[in-house]
């Protein structure tokens, strides 16, 4: 999946949530240029984030970045 599906899929959890970038980074008590990077698929949340978010938007961590789980090792 690339940077811009990704892009596609938070954003519209977001718009769906209809919270902002800045107040999705004061709800999760992380940096605003955290979520605009993890967003644009310029930077990857970690473990603990990845949770938080899921379970921010009601959801698992596969469906909101399914990126990162087909990410064969």
């Amino acid at each position: 999946m690339s940077s811009n599906s990704r892009r596609e899929r938070f954003r519209f959890y977001r718009k769906l949530y209809n919270v902002s970038q800045r107040q999705l980074s004061m709800d999760l008590n992380v940096s605003e240029s955290h979520i605009r990077n993890i967003e644009s698929g310029r930077g990857n949340p970690d473990a603990k984030l990845l949770f938080r978010l899921a379970k921010y938007f009601k959801t698992s961590p596969e469906e909101l970045f399914p990126d990162l789980a087909n990410i064969e090792v």
